[in-house]
């Protein structure tokens, strides 16, 4: 049974570099305890889309952070689709999927958000109180719409 007061994030993201600045921005979110409704966070880094498939379909996750541009996937909607639908198979409990994109795409990024993206965030652009607000709404969200699924 995993620990409600640990948040379980699977992060897919290929660049080295932006890996190390969000566990960078991970360690500030929790030192400054902006995570709120949990203790701590526990990271699981991939680099590639099959890997991060084979993640969500042994082990929960309660958010994916997700970087389109993979080596293993032709085009930036696969990515997100092809995580889409494991993510929200009965085993992975409809975990929510924040994006984390290289640059501004506004058509992509309302495309990504009709399709069931919980949020699309620039890295560029990313900020620890705002990252850290879009992690807890997109989960909150998430948990409030299961029971409504589940009923339908």
């Amino acid at each position: 049974m995993p620990d409600p007061k640990i948040l379980k994030i699977l992060l897919v993201e290929d660049d080295l570099e932006d890996e190390q600045l969000l566990g960078e921005a991970f360690m500030e979110i929790q030192e400054n305890r902006q995570w709120c409704n949990w203790r701590s966070a526990s990271v699981v880094s991939v680099g590639i889309l099959a890997d991060a498939i084979d993640c969500l379909q042994h082990d929960l996750f309660d958010i994916v952070l997700l970087n389109l541009s993979l080596p293993d996937s032709p085009t930036l909607l696969d990515s997100f689709l092809d995580v889409h639908v494991i993510a929200h198979n009965a085993t992975a409990r409809g975990v929510p999927i924040v994006i984390l994109a290289d640059q501004a795409d506004e058509n992509l990024a309302h495309r990504l958000l009709r399709e069931g993206a919980q949020d699309v965030l620039v890295k560029p652009e990313l900020e620890c109180a705002l990252f850290a607000r879009s992690i807890r709404y997109a989960v909150e969200r998430q948990r409030r719409a299961q029971p409504l699924q589940a009923s339908a």
